[in-house]
C-alpha cells in the first residue's frame, strides 16, 4: 500500500498533541498516520525531554517507545480473538509502519462517524455544547470494556476519546493512550491492579471534561451533564488554562 517515503506534506494534518502529529488522505479514507513531532525526537531518534531523566532517554526504543507500548497493547487484544469471534475491540486496529518525510509512521485505522467523516472527540464535544448524559454513559461502558478485555492505559485525556456511530449506533472509542507504562509491567500482569487503575483513569477523564464545561470559552450545553459532573470540578477556584482543556485530539 505505502511504498517507499511518503510525503506528508500531501497529507493533511487533522490532530496534533504534545508529541506526535497524526496526517490523513482522501485517497486512503480508512487510515492514519502519526508520526513524532521534530522536538520531541532527538539526534538518533532519542527521547528529548527536560522533564526526563538523562538514562531514560537512551533506552531502547527511545522516542518511540509510545508507538512500541500502542502495538504491543494491540497484538496483545488481537492475539484473543479470530474472526469468528466477531469481536470489536474498542480500539483502532494498527496496520503496520511506514517511512516518512517526517521520520518512521505508525498507520492506524482511521475512527469515522457513518458519514465517513473523523469521529469527534469527547473533548471537542464538551467545549461545543454537545456532550449528552448518554456520552456519560457510554464512557462507563467503554470503562466496563476496558476491564472485561483486560486492556491496559497508559494516559488518559479527553482528546484521546472519540464518539462514532458506524456501526449504526453510538459509542465511545479509545483512539489513543494505551499500553503498559510501568517497568515491572504490573498493570498487564493482574487484572485486578488494571480494574483499579482503570477505574483512577475513568475519574480522571471525567475531571478533565468537568472543569472543559466550566471555562469561559465552552459553550453551555446540558445541565444534566453539568450536574452529574459536578462533584469532579475542583474547588480551588483556580483558572483553567486553555492550552490544558483544548479539544484538539491529544497523541
Amino acid at each position: 500500500m505505502f511504498d517507499g517515503k511518503i510525503e506528508l506534506s500531501d497529507w493533511d494534518q487533522c490532530a496534533a498533541g504534545h508529541q506526535r502529529s497524526i496526517f490523513a488522505h482522501q485517497l486512503y479514507p480508512n487510515v492514519l498516520i502519526k508520526v513524532l513531532k521534530p522536538e520531541s525526537r532527538g539526534e538518533g531518534g532519542t527521547r528529548r525531554s527536560k522533564t526526563v531523566r538523562f538514562l531514560i532517554r537512551f533506552k531502547r526504543f527511545g522516542a518511540y517507545r509510545t508507538f512500541q507500548r500502542e502495538v504491543d497493547e494491540f497484538l496483545e487484544q488481537a492475539r484473543k480473538f479470530s474472526l469468528a469471534d466477531d469481536e470489536e475491540l474498542p480500539i483502532p486496529r494498527i496496520f503496520g509502519f511506514a517511512y516518512t518525510d517526517h521520520g518512521l509512521g505508525l498507520v492506524v485505522e482511521k475512527i469515522t462517524k457513518g458519514d465517513g467523516e473523523l469521529a469527534p472527540t469527547l473533548g471537542e464535544l464538551a467545549f461545543s455544547g454537545r456532550l449528552t448524559a448518554r456520552h456519560l454513559r457510554m464512557i462507563d461502558e467503554l470503562f466496563e470494556r476496558f476491564c472485561r478485555l483486560h486492556i491496559v492505559m497508559m494516559d488518559v485525556n479527553p482528546g484521546n476519546f472519540v464518539v462514532t456511530d458506524r456501526r449504526g449506533f453510538e459509542e465511545v472509542m479509545c483512539v489513543d493512550g494505551t499500553g503498559e507504562k510501568s517497568f515491572l509491567r504490573v498493570f498487564a500482569l493482574s487484572r485486578r491492579a488494571n480494574n483499579a487503575k482503570l477505574g483512577r483513569m475513568r475519574a480522571k477523564l471525567l475531571t478533565k471534561l468537568a472543569r472543559i464545561l466550566i471555562h469561559p470559552a465552552a459553550v453551555c450545553g446540558d445541565e444534566s451533564v453539568r450536574a452529574a459532573l459536578e462533584p469532579y470540578q475542583r474547588q480551588t477556584g483556580q483558572r483553567v488554562r486553555l492550552r490544558a482543556l483544548s479539544p484538539q485530539r491529544a497523541l
